[in-house]
């Protein structure tokens, strides 16, 4: 490792200690998949409410350390594990950390900013000395504002670059200036001289995308779509980020071929894998009993496992789901999110009681739904990357997505007459032609011997993080080499 960059990835979401989203899965599987490939890559987070309970058997000590933040002294320790492959740092403030849920409180720019911070000040503790400090999202966006103002003047931070990566540009974390001001002990027209402001606010997101040496984000189709200025795009950032376009890259994620292992599973019915499929029909037959669903095997179940919010096209479901539940398939809805359509779902369950089945989000009944599932549909208005897709087709279930982002990356149209492709796909947000490409996939369906060669062609397809791995050591290395 001593000829190799060495990377600290910093992200408030690490499987399995922190999880809200895909991020924690990334965050996790990345870094392990870097180290199998020789690198020296770690991994510091925020200690949240938990992990104590569940893995303070196993973390190591390292040190207390106190610091000036937000006009106050503020004490922290940083703790060590060692998990799954992975070297795991952890930030320990009880006040900021140590709360019923991760995200949504008053103090939400205070306590990021704090770990930004801390997690600067804790490098020289750790007997590692990382040439690349890794950001991920809105959170860690003023690591970058912190190297570049403060630390990066200091004999121990000197030559130290920082990646931004963007995970989910719906989040940016857009706070009034006057607490700006208050925690950084900065004043304004700083901001304002450099750039940094954002309509009289600051975003977090602004701030990193504006001062890491390298931005990159999660497919090469959202790079393009985020930084391309066209009466079209509406996003605020877009003009920041196409000054920055010839420093921003699109690498596509993927998922951990061990967790995901349809062989190998314990939450499922019974295995299977490309060869044996017998174990997929076994578990849409016993998921369809414990849903309460008719139990056929000549319907295609017809799944959506997914956050419950308004990029991810649910209006799409909501505005066609009497045209769809008219059709001879099973549909299920899993996930968490906007109160709004979890009534939706469970006013559909409730009308269509023998065609739909809606829960809430868990591990065990999501990872059940991907086996069982023949279709999984993805109609996102907007995906930098999705990881369910991947998950889905590893566990044989053929995707249905709408061309954006990385979606369009990693699931190209099925061609009967060739018999290439890996799924079906649709490019207009628009319910009628979601129906028609769904329509579709279930006339296939039903063409058993051509569905069953597409199913084994989803199967094979390669999901994992391999080739990402390599996309991330070309940037590394080039970021360790090249002045920027």
């Amino acid at each position: 490792m001593n000829n190799t960059p060495k990377v600290l990835y910093l992200s408030t979401e690490v499987f399995p200690f922190a999880k809200t989203g895909g991020l924690a899965d990334v965050s996790s599987f990345l870094p392990k998949s870097l180290r199998e490939q020789g690198y020296d890559v770690r991994i510091m987070m925020p200690k949240f409410r938990g992990i104590e309970e569940k893995y303070g058997h196993e973390l190591k000590f390292i040190q207390s350390y106190s610091i000036q933040f937000a006009g106050k002294k503020v004490t922290y320790s940083l703790e060590r594990i060692d998990y799954n492959g992975n070297i795991i740092y952890f930030i320990d403030n009880p006040f900021y950390f140590n709360r019923e849920r991760i995200y949504d409180y008053d103090d939400e720019m205070e306590r990021f900013v704090f770990f930004c911070k801390a997690a600067l000040e804790s490098l020289p503790m750790l007997s590692f000395t990382p040439d690349i400090l890794h950001c991920n999202d809105w959170l860690t966006g003023f690591i970058p504002f912190f190297l570049r103002t403060q630390y990066g003047q200091l004999e121990f931070y000197k030559g130290m670059k920082s990646l931004f990566t963007i995970h989910a540009l719906l989040y940016q974390g857009v706070f009034n200036k006057k607490l700006t001001t208050e925690i950084l002990n900065v004043d304004w027209d700083f901001f304002v001289e450099q750039g940094l402001d954002y309509y009289d606010q600051v975003n977090c997101m602004k701030v990193g995308i504006m001062l890491a040496d390298v931005v990159s984000t999660v497919s090469p189709s959202y790079a393009k779509e985020i930084s391309k200025i066209s009466p079209m795009n509406i996003e605020p950032l877009t003009e920041t980020l196409h000054k920055r376009r010839r420093n921003l890259h699109g690498i596509l994620n993927g998922i951990d071929l061990d967790e995901n292992n349809p062989a190998a599973d314990k939450r499922l019915f019974a295995n299977f894998d490309a060869q044996h499929m017998e174990g997929k029909a076994e578990n849409k037959k016993r998921l369809q009993e414990a849903f309460g669903l008719p139990v056929r095997s000549d319907v295609p179940i017809v799944a959506i496992i997914s956050r419950l919010e308004i990029t991810k096209g649910l209006y799409l479901i909501e505005k066609s789901y009497h045209e769809l539940l008219k059709e001879d398939l099973q549909f299920i809805v899993i996930g968490d999110g906007i109160p709004y359509y979890d009534y939706l779902f469970k006013h559909i369950k409730e009308s269509f009681p023998d065609k739909m089945y809606y829960s809430t989000y868990s591990d065990d009944i999501a990872y059940k739904t991907y086996a069982a599932s023949d279709i999984f549909l993805m109609p996102s208005y907007t995906e930098a990357c999705g990881i369910s897709q991947l998950i889905g087709m590893r566990y044989g279930t053929v995707p249905i997505i709408r061309e954006t982002g990385g979606l369009r990356d990693t699931v190209q149209q099925y061609d009967e007459s060739t018999g290439e492709g890996t799924g079906f796909t649709f490019k207009y947000a628009s319910q009628w032609v979601m129906l028609d490409t769904i329509r579709k996939a279930i006339e296939l369906y039903h063409k058993k011997d051509i569905w069953n060669k597409l199913v084994n062609r989803v199967m094979t397809q390669s999901v994992g993080w391999e080739d990402s791995t390599k996309e991330y050591i070309k940037l590394y290395e080039s970021m360790a080499t090249v002045r920027i």
